[in-house]
């Protein structure tokens, strides 16, 4: 019979195989057309700080200039209890809130985007996070490093969608999509969890005695878990390069490519010693 985290391990061979094609920062490239899509990045989280959206125009798949960046657009937050954090440009293509702004369980987020126009607009309700019991870990002799254990419970009520950042030293480790791991609660709802290898996709990260690692745990929407499965979709189907990539579900309006979504996390630390 196999176990909760041994079912847990098979979802994210699963899901690891569809992120690996995809980079963390979207840049979607269409096939041989003089036709630009908006391509939106945009996250908001339940941590209080800057919340980013990056913002480009889709690069036809033979183009060899690089993927422009949108400059000049007015872009918005605003939530269903009246709330609105505007955004504002650091550098080209990247829009950010305050640092002040903290996104909460159970609220609905909608970016607003105008530009050249239009109005894009996106929407995502925060979702809710487990907090991770504890951490702990094993040596992996085949590596030659060490592997990070995760213990928790899971909630009770199909739905939930997870996505697991780690941090060494307290240094991103899982910067590009291929190296975080994903998975929902489809065949783990309401149990708890013992031991899942939070790394055990993507172990190269050379945990040794002495290192601080953090792994933070997201919350991620049935509609980013879509989108993921979509990039798998139009990747292994050999279409990507040759038309626009129409089945990839965007949460945007107006036709625009890439994805915003909500995310509550937690977080642990342990030490290796």
């Amino acid at each position: 019979m196999k176990t909760i985290e041994s079912i847990l391990k098979i979802i994210v061979v699963v899901l690891a195989l569809l992120l690996v094609s995809c980079e963390e920062k979207i840049d979607l490239r269409v096939g041989e057309t003089s036709e630009r899509f908006l391509v939106v990045d945009g996250k908001i989280t339940s941590d209080t700080t800057e919340h980013v959206v990056n913002l480009s125009l889709s690069g036809g798949f033979y183009l060899e200039d690089e993927t422009p960046r949108v400059s000049g657009a007015k872009v918005v937050i605003y939530d269903n209890a009246g709330n609105e954090f505007l955004l504002r440009e650091t550098i080209p293509g990247k829009y950010v809130t305050e640092g002040d702004v903290a996104g909460e369980i159970g609220v609905t987020y909608t970016l607003a985007i105008d530009y050249d126009g239009r109005t894009y607009k996106a929407s995502s309700t925060m979702k809710r996070v487990p907090e991770i019991d504890s951490l702990s870990y094993r040596w992996d002799n085949q590596k030659g490093s060490y592997r990070i254990l995760l213990f928790g419970q899971e909630p009770e009520g199909r739905g939930d969608n997870y996505m697991w950042h780690l941090y060494k030293n307290n240094k991103h480790v899982t910067h590009t999509v291929d190296k975080v791991q994903i998975a929902n609660d489809e065949f783990f709802d309401g149990n708890y969890i013992k031991g899942f290898e939070v790394d055990w996709w993507a172990h190269d990260f050379d945990f040794q005695k002495g290192d601080t690692v953090t792994v933070a745990m997201h919350s991620i929407t049935g509609e980013a878990f879509d989108f993921f499965m979509g990039v798998f979709t139009e990747s292994t189907n050999g279409q990507m390069g040759s038309r626009p990539p129409a089945n990839i579900p965007s949460n945007v309006s107006q036709g625009a490519l890439g994805l915003f979504h909500a995310s509550a996390v937690t977080r642990k630390s342990v030490v290796i010693e």
